[in-house]
């Protein structure tokens, strides 16, 4: 069974207060497609006053997950997630937040001791250039920025290290 949420707007982000965890401003995506098999667009975004673009990961498997924190099959996921990022140095989680403010996502970020980056899709524009039109929905891409599988819905740690072991051998 897929258990996914509908993907929905929400108000969208106030300024960016100061954060404890790793959120992240004016995210950006160059102009290109998101399909299995091919390069990954160019996603960027500015954190602590650096501007970091996924290509800076070239070597490192990137899982790309969207999502929101109303929706409970992406709260299921996130400790998972968090588990597998702190226990593998090869692997970089970017977690897109779809439409939500800051002060939510930095409070639900504490809460379920999320560290990993946690860029702001303010508008939606983002998850709309991935068509993501269900949340949460996770990218694997590879070493050399090939995007590898698309998962709609909820991932099991063992599910996502199963797939990041299929494709991010060095």
């Amino acid at each position: 069974m897929l258990a996914a949420c509908a993907s929905q707007t929400s108000s969208t982000a106030q300024s960016l207060p100061a954060a404890t965890v790793s959120l992240a401003q004016n995210l950006s995506l160059a102009e290109g497609t998101v399909q299995i098999g091919e390069q990954i667009p160019e996603l960027s975004y500015e954190q602590a006053g650096k501007k970091v673009a996924l290509s800076d990961f070239r070597g490192k498997v990137v899982v790309l997950n969207f999502w929101q924190t109303t929706c409970v099959p992406c709260r299921t996921e996130m400790p998972d997630f968090e588990a597998i990022a702190r226990e593998r140095q090869d692997v970089v989680f970017i977690g897109v937040n779809k439409d939500e403010n800051a002060e939510v996502v930095q409070r639900f970020a504490s809460e379920v001791g999320v560290s990993y980056v946690l860029p702001l899709d303010r508008d939606g524009s983002i998850s709309k250039a991935f068509n993501v039109n269900y949340l949460p929905t996770t990218y694997f891409i590879d070493r050399d920025g090939l995007v590898q599988k698309i998962h709609v819905g909820a991932i099991s740690r063992s599910q996502a290290n199963k797939l990041i072991s299929d494709f991010g051998q060095p």
